[in-house]
């Protein structure tokens, strides 16, 4: 993991927006209660880096006095900023560990591919053959 991207006053705005996209419900927990703003941002940035720059600077703004209101706002003013708050909150939000066991998500599982399971793939490989059976450079 990099280095954190983003200083304690951005993590407690992002903590108050965050909760105004996900608030607890449903037998799930809000999004400060799994730390979006903690080890989960960072997680997330690091996989997406190209939001890093935009949310940095989006969360400078400081902390709204009223965080639903900023929201609505920026989702009807600044979609664009609407759509880097809500992508970052919400893949952090699903990163948690947590939240991945409450809507019975295991994770990434491999799934081997199996000729007898898969009867037409033979037959598919095989068309792709017959139209070229060479190999070529790509230009």
């Amino acid at each position: 993991m990099s280095e954190p991207r983003l200083d304690a006053s951005q993590r407690a705005v992002l903590t108050r927006l965050a909760d105004v996209l996900i608030a607890e419900g449903h037998g799930m927990p809000s999004a400060s209660a799994v730390d979006v703003a903690g080890s989960l941002i960072d997680r997330c940035l690091d996989a997406a880096p190209v939001l890093a720059a935009p949310l940095g600077a989006l969360l400078e703004e400081g902390a709204p006095e009223a965080p639903e209101g900023f929201a609505r706002r920026l989702a009807a003013e600044r979609p664009d900023d609407f759509a880097v708050l809500s992508t970052a909150v919400v893949g952090s939000y699903y990163l948690s560990g947590e939240v991945r066991r409450l809507i019975g998500y295991p994770g990434q599982q491999p799934s081997p591919v199996s000729v007898a399971g898969e009867p037409d793939y033979l037959d598919m490989l095989e068309r792709v053959y017959e139209r070229y059976p060479g190999y070529r450079e790509a230009p």
